[in-house]
């Protein structure tokens, strides 16, 4: 090879010195220069490829720098700046061999495996950018986009209380990012721990006002309060200021869901669709609204539709086995419903040595191990499932959560109650409770009812209630609303003054209220209800009080399922677009017998449903 010219260097720190004056074709004509006597020069040619990688000309800095890395190949930085300008073409397995080259050169160089964490996260490697922002760490520990980065790894694997850590770790070191200060507050959220996002969301606010991130958490805390009409006004504002925010247009949706305005919401789908028309979530979304209006068949054209754009997403999965399980097509929503375990901050199937059962082995003769998931209506409701385990000779340990342990007491001599959270004996298999309708392949044909329902009250434990309750034509118990953290409260809870043309019935009211919000407290004072919830302990005090009534109304809540599987005759308030588990246009359920649904006609119309309670109970 020709000896360079003896300016050669001189000249090269002479472009270098422009390029970071911002004069970068002063910089491109130097280099340019020394490549037409030396077209081979590889400093001038890994130089040249910098310059048009910084210049946003990617694919020449890929030629350019492909032809440096030729006649340099143990020049690590050659490498990793082709990874660089190749991942901004997203030719990202290109980008991953030559940042593994470079680090196979330079090992200890961080600079270049931080980019290459960068590279595995954008790949969905996030296993890999976790072992790679960890090496940089160890060797960088104050490297914040390091910690950030290892963060947005962790949420993509559902892993995050380690997420939050490691954002605590970034916000330890830069304490007034914006950035750093909304994806803690994310998690927060993610997490339910919206009263710490809170303070965070308005910090990120007040450093950058129009933080997208920090609006959207905004949005979610508001309402997580049920101060609907109020994260409905900062979604506007939030659209208003980034319009082409997806997840904005997606909040505002679900936010008009929950006001009780689908049709609005649906109206307004298109502008998500018109933003991202490739991404899952924008048919997700449209095919949820559908939902909330009922169009069940519908909605799963759009599932469908996302699945065709990313086969593995639990959204889609999640919702087109709500929609198949609510229009009776159990045994396909079975199947479709084992993806809940791949959805953020859910976890159903937990991790034991021994195998899951999901009904593919004989279980008589066999302990099976069976736990709880969901909320409490659920463990009642398919507690159930426990009865046909020991029906089918095994030895079941059920583990319910803790205010229903003393309610199971005598549930079955086959079932053994444990808490919850309690180490459970030896076992052989187990299942989460909610896989059990798949394990025993339940159909419509086949749910497993008991016309006299299959919980029980001891006898003495009524009789201490019996006593306290006012006698009357009949004895009614009523519950209004539910938890306030529910996802859907807003559509499934009523507030109670709408009730009260149902008090002039002449029967007894009795409150099965347990937590009664401050907005309905003057309504409950109004109503003459008997209320002895303050001296409710548990579900089975609850229980006891059930059985000495005649009837129990209820919105979709625990008590639903208490009274309905004590046998009890209930009448179920229904939302318009019901939970899965009711069906679609009926007015009885297969899962109890003794319960009569009332559905609104529309959204938010519960006036039709107290119309109609009212003339069923008139003699």
């Amino acid at each position: 090879m020709k000896k360079p010219p003896k300016d050669t260097t001189a000249r090269l720190l002479e472009a270098l010195t422009l390029l970071k004056k911002g004069d970068i074709a002063g910089a491109e004509a130097i280099c340019l220069g020394i490549l037409r006597q030396q077209s081979l020069h590889p400093e001038a040619l890994h130089f040249s490829g910098l310059i048009a990688l910084r210049a946003g000309r990617f694919d020449q800095s890929v030629t350019r720098l492909k032809r440096a890395a030729a006649v340099a190949p143990k020049n690590p930085d050659v490498h990793a700046n082709l990874g660089l300008a190749l991942m901004r073409l997203g030719r990202n397995e290109e980008a991953a061999l030559s940042y593994e080259r470079s680090l196979t050169l330079s090992p200890n160089e961080t600079g270049a495996r931080f980019n290459y964490g960068l590279l595995l996260l954008q790949m969905g490697r996030y296993a890999d950018a976790i072992s790679t922002f960890d090496v940089v760490i160890s060797r960088e520990v104050d490297h914040a986009e390091a910690h950030y980065n290892r963060s947005c790894a962790l949420s993509e694997l559902n892993r995050l209380e380690e997420a939050l850590a490691a954002q605590q770790k970034a916000l330890g070191l830069q304490p007034d990012s914006a950035v750093y200060l909304s994806a803690a507050a994310a998690t927060l959220c993610l997490l339910k721990r919206y009263n710490e996002a809170e303070p965070l969301i308005q910090k990120a606010l007040t450093r950058q006002p129009g933080m997208e991130l920090a609006l959207l958490c905004l949005v979610d805390v508001l309402r997580s309060r049920g101060e609907l009409q109020e994260s409905l006004e900062v979604a506007e504002r939030l659209i208003a200021e980034h319009p082409q925010s997806l997840q904005g247009h997606i909040r505002r949706s679900r936010i008009l869901i929950l006001l009780g305005q689908p049709e609005s919401a649906l109206d307004l789908s298109a502008f998500s669709r018109n933003i991202a028309p490739h991404d899952p979530i924008t048919h997700v979304n449209h095919g949820f609204i559908l939902a909330a209006l009922n169009r069940l068949e519908e909605a799963l054209v759009f599932y469908d539709r996302a699945l065709e754009l990313k086969p593995d997403d639990s959204e889609a999965s999640y919702n087109r086995a709500f929609a198949l399980l609510a229009l009776g097509r159990l045994e396909e929503g079975w199947r479709a419903y084992e993806c809940r375990n791949a959805r953020q901050n859910t976890v159903a199937i937990r991790d034991y040595s021994k195998p899951l059962w999901l009904g593919k082995e004989q279980i008589s003769n066999r302990r099976l191990y069976v736990y709880c998931e969901q909320g409490l209506g659920d463990t009642i409701h398919f507690s159930r499932y426990a009865l046909l385990g020991a029906e089918a000779g095994a030895k079941v340990f059920l583990a319910v959560q803790a205010p229903l342990k003393r309610l199971f007491g005598n549930f079955h001599p086959a079932v053994t109650i444990l808490d919850r959270d309690e180490a459970p004996p030896d076992f052989d298999l187990h299942c989460p409770l909610l896989s059990l309708p798949l394990a025993f392949g339940t159909t419509l044909g086949n749910i497993p009812a008991w016309p006299n329902g299959y919980l029980s009250t001891p006898i003495e434990a009524t009789a201490l209630w019996l006593p306290r309750l006012p006698t009357g034509r009949r004895r009614i118990g009523l519950v209004w609303s539910g938890s306030p953290t529910h996802t859907n409260d807003a559509n499934r809870s009523v507030a109670l003054a709408r009730l009260s043309p149902l008090f002039r019935s002449g029967d007894v009211w009795v409150s099965l209220q347990k937590e009664v919000r401050a907005a309905d407290q003057k309504a409950l004072h109004a109503s003459g209800l008997c209320d002895l919830t303050a001296e409710l302990a548990d579900f089975a005090d609850t229980a006891a009080l059930i059985a000495g009534l005649d009837l129990v109304i209820t919105v979709d809540t625990s008590v639903a399922h208490l009274a309905a599987a004590l046998g009890k005759p209930v009448w179920l308030m229904l939302p318009f677009a019901p939970d899965f588990r009711w069906l679609l246009d009926r007015e009885d359920s297969p899962w109890y017998p003794n319960m009569r649904l009332f559905r609104q006609e529309r959204p938010g119309d519960w006036e039709g449903v107290v119309r109609r309670i009212g003339a069923a109970l008139q003699p």
